[in-house]
């Protein structure tokens, strides 16, 4: 099964970004996921000052979460990079400043190397 979001999207965003228990939230998601978690989870990274001046670009794109704050942006980055560390072996961090090129060979090289193992 391939997702662009899973519980770690709500980690981040939650737990580090609304700052709400971490705890209740890993035990929400244990509950709802039955335990199951992702083999490969990418992280397309970059400081959260570019990437909301590249979603300001695509204004018709731009949506209520953007509009949050810097520090809560901030504290959402940390929190996914938190996830990095406590499970460095299923993560993936790919540096999004790069070309959307440079993105898609990066994703695409990780995947497929992914599926052969």
């Amino acid at each position: 099964m391939v997702c662009d979001r899973f519980f770690d999207s709500s980690l981040a965003y939650q737990g580090y970004g609304h700052r709400l228990d971490q705890g209740v939230l890993r035990d929400v998601t244990r509950m709802v996921t039955g335990g199951m978690q992702p083999d490969l989870t990418l992280l397309l990274d970059m400081p959260p000052e570019e990437g909301l001046r590249r979603r300001k670009q695509q204004s018709e794109q731009w949506n209520r979460l953007d509009a949050y704050t810097l520090d809560f942006h901030t504290r959402v980055r940390q929190g996914y990079l938190a996830l990095v560390q406590v499970e460095p072996e299923r993560w993936e961090v790919i540096d999004a400043s790069q070309s959307s090129e440079a993105i898609f060979d990066c994703v695409r090289e990780r995947v497929q190397q992914a599926l052969a193992e």
